[in-house]
């Protein structure tokens, strides 16, 4: 098993009954689905995205809207990845980036069948992850106290999950690559034109990480036109603007009929010195 004890940080060991323990006698079981819950309490992070979150990312990124972002992260893990290695997706969501890096990486016969492991704090999202294929191993656990062993991992990927810089710097080999995808400054912009009266765009991120190099800065910018209704809301409840929008900017963005809007993603590759 690669998680390892969050109370102590002892290798489990999981049992034929489901249940992984570490030398000390901490134990975690099997959920029916197939992972561990592995989240202390409050301590990792405290804010999992909701049911209604999940499935609305669900439905939307079935659109295959956000593709291009996830073959680019793949093709990203393709380059680093080295024989054998191991991938850790740090707030994997419900698993769409991760089955897609996946299959890409499984499908490379000179990687040798790399381990792929995935974690997110909401239980919700990981019991949708579970049904995806391709990964390896799934826990409930945060990325502020991950449940990994120091210098265990290849690539870290996080996208659009909390950046959590000592944790991401812990779990990689010295000259392992940390691959960061964010919302660039135009993310979405025309889905906020019809939210706000002043539309605003995201700030630039300081590209500087304590004890990495930056190795890579690539972008991705593109329109993508919804038709339906039931796709914006998707688009629309996936993101944090479903619970910071006021009832009239809401009540805006659900009666329209389509919507046309820019896409803009920073994916960033750092190596761990």
């Amino acid at each position: 098993m690669f998680f390892v004890c969050p109370k102590c940080m002892k290798k489990l060991i999981a049992s034929e009954r489901g249940v992984a323990s570490c030398e000390n006698g901490h134990s975690y079981d099997r959920s029916r689905e197939g992972y561990y819950n592995l989240l202390l309490g409050s301590v990792g992070g405290t804010h999992g995205d909701n049911k209604e979150m999940i499935e609305a990312r669900r439905a939307f990124l079935s659109l295959g809207h956000y593709r291009p972002l996830a073959e680019a992260i793949a093709d990203l893990a393709i380059k680093y990845m080295p024989r054998g290695g191991v991938l850790l997706d740090a707030g994997l969501g419900e698993g769409y980036y991760t089955e897609i890096i996946a299959e890409k990486l499984n499908g490379e016969a000179d990687l040798d069948s790399p381990l792929i492991v995935g974690f997110d704090i909401s239980k919700d999202a990981v019991k949708r992850a579970s049904r995806r294929r391709g990964i390896s191993e799934l826990a409930v656990a945060g990325s502020y106290h991950m449940p990994i062993s120091d210098s265990s991992c290849d690539i870290l990927v996080n996208t659009f999950s909390p950046l959590a810089v000592e944790e991401t710097r812990r779990v990689l080999r010295n000259g392992g690559k940390f691959i960061f995808a964010f919302p660039a400054e135009e993310h979405l912009f025309g889905l906020k034109e019809k939210i706000y009266d002043l539309p605003y765009k995201n700030s630039p991120r300081d590209t500087a990480l304590a004890g990495f190099s930056l190795v890579e800065d690539k972008e991705l910018k593109y329109e993508i036109h919804l038709p339906l209704a039931e796709d914006i809301k998707a688009l629309f409840m996936m993101t944090p603007y479903a619970y910071r929008t006021d009832a009239l900017g809401r009540e805006r963005v659900l009666s329209l009929k389509e919507l046309k809007t820019e896409v803009h993603f920073k994916i960033l590759v750092y190596e761990k010195l």
